[in-house]
């Protein structure tokens, strides 16, 4: 694919046969769609299908989504989904999975983040044909999203009947520990759009606001659980929670459940033993474990301690701690 779009029929067929032609983001008046070309492995590396996995020699294109749409909508919409809170492990469990031959896992799909509340049943249904698409038949679409995708869930999880979710969550003690050291930046950035979804879905009185990083951290925490929530109380047969600290202690036993839930065999030994659970599920080539992890977090708890606090206090003062009741969060 070049920079110039190929002839509609060419363009068609590109996007109807396989996932080759990868979505990575919209243009700013959302009138059209980046689209680069990546192989299966150039897939199943890639921790976020978004600019970020444009490599050199990888061709890309823009593509008018009023030309795109009405072939899209036919597609089927196959696919499966991780929903989760952000920082709680759902890449790694997005890879383990990946590991199963019926999985095709698709990690932070960009045109996810593109879609509103208030856009049309078609383009969902377009935008979800399009990661439907698979190199193999037997594939089904596990499409990890991005935390704050979370606020169009309901309508994924709607415009796709058969799918099912996996929600991924860690205690907010867990969380607050692991943003404060790693990703204030995407705390801050996202702070607004959260508070505004506190304050629909009725978390949060007008006029409170977080402002220190320890609230702000807690308020996403907060945000994201709700939503996950109320997911998980709309589709009861269709979601599974995963507390990450949980799968830690006894991965094998979670990996397999997961597996059945999401109607797929696979050797979890196998799985386990690869280089999957050595490695930073974010960059592969850095060395990670859960003990690893065990020591960041104890030196966070340590370094932001105070910070820590005036979060857990937060949720405290306003009741959020029911966010955690029956997820096993």
């Amino acid at each position: 694919m070049s920079q110039a779009a190929p002839d509609p029929a060419g363009l068609r067929e590109a996007l109807m046969s396989s996932p080759s032609l990868c979505p990575l983001e919209w243009s700013d008046d959302h009138a059209a769609v980046l689209f680069g070309r990546l192989s299966h492995d150039q897939y199943l590396a890639a921790s976020f299908l978004d600019r970020r996995a444009i490599q050199p020699g990888v061709p890309t294109g823009l593509v008018p989504w009023s030309l795109a749409e009405p072939w899209l909508v036919a597609l089927p919409r196959r696919c499966n989904f991780i929903f989760h809170i952000s920082h709680c492990g759902s890449t790694l469990i997005s890879r383990l999975l990946g590991s199963a031959p019926g999985l095709f896992s698709l990690r932070e799909p960009g045109i996810l983040r593109g879609l509103r509340p208030v856009d049309p049943e078609t383009r969902f249904a377009a935008v979800l044909g399009l990661l439907g698409r698979t190199f193999r038949p037997e594939q089904t679409p596990l499409i990890k999203a991005t935390s704050i995708v979370n606020a169009v869930a309901d309508r994924l999880m709607t415009t796709t009947p058969e799918a099912r979710a996996i929600l991924v969550g860690v205690p907010a003690a867990t969380f607050l520990a692991a943003v404060l050291d790693g990703s204030r930046s995407d705390i801050e950035t996202h702070a607004a759009e959260r508070h505004s979804r506190l304050l629909e879905m009725g978390r949060l009185e007008p006029g409170l606001a977080s402002t220190s990083p320890g609230e702000q951290a807690a308020a996403a925490w907060a945000c994201e659980m709700a939503s996950l929530r109320q997911l998980a109380d709309r589709f009861p047969d269709r979601i599974r929670w995963i507390d990450f600290d949980r799968f830690l202690a006894a991965t094998a036993i979670h990996l397999e459940a997961m597996l059945q839930f999401l109607r797929q065999q696979a050797d979890v030994t196998s799985i386990l033993n690869s280089s999957v659970m050595q490695r930073y599920a974010k960059r592969t080539d850095v060395a990670y474990d859960a003990e690893f992890r065990n020591r960041l977090l104890a030196a966070a708890r340590l370094r932001f301690g105070p910070e820590i606090d005036t979060g857990m206090n937060w949720l405290n003062r306003h009741g959020w701690n029911d966010l955690s009741a029956d997820t096993g969060l």
